[in-house]
């Protein structure tokens, strides 16, 4: 379903990328670490922050106390840029033909409190720095999986 803001998008009105963020200060360079799940907004001109701010905290349903600790940034090329209340909105998302209109979005800083995923490298990783004892355990689970689903196939 389409919400009717976004339905009746006026001359001025713009719709913006938003990615929630982590800074990465990694390597003395301040770079960002989107997580989680991105959306579209719809910006109206003249709309400060506060505004913004609002309508974003109904949509996501953030209760206020959480809510209060995140940061809003305009982030260009993976470079954060921390606005206030007052800050009018449209007047950074001026440029409408930018390469990559994804290389410009509101950022919402805040803590990442989604269940972690883990990749296999990540649990390849985990598994090497355990125990010789733990290592064995599991490859005997492994191959224990392993020569009962070839039983079932045979």
């Amino acid at each position: 379903m389409i919400p009717e803001e976004e339905k009746n998008l006026g001359p001025n009105d713009r719709m913006i990328h938003v990615y929630h963020f982590l800074k990465d200060t990694a390597q003395n360079q301040m770079h960002v670490q989107n997580f989680g799940d991105p959306f579209f907004l719809v910006i109206h001109e003249g709309e400060a922050l506060a505004e913004v701010k609002l309508r974003i905290q109904k949509k996501l349903q953030v209760p206020n106390e959480e809510f209060l600790k995140w940061k809003f940034a305009f982030v260009s090329l993976g470079r954060p840029e921390y606005l206030q209340d007052s800050d009018i909105i449209s007047n950074r998302f001026q440029r409408r033909d930018i390469y990559g209109a994804w290389e410009q979005y509101l950022g919402l800083e805040h803590t990442d409190n989604s269940p972690k995923r883990y990749t296999a490298n990540q649990q390849q990783l985990k598994l090497s720095q355990g125990s010789k004892k733990k290592r064995r355990e599991a490859v005997n689970l492994l191959l224990g999986s392993l020569s009962d689903s070839i039983f079932l196939f045979s």
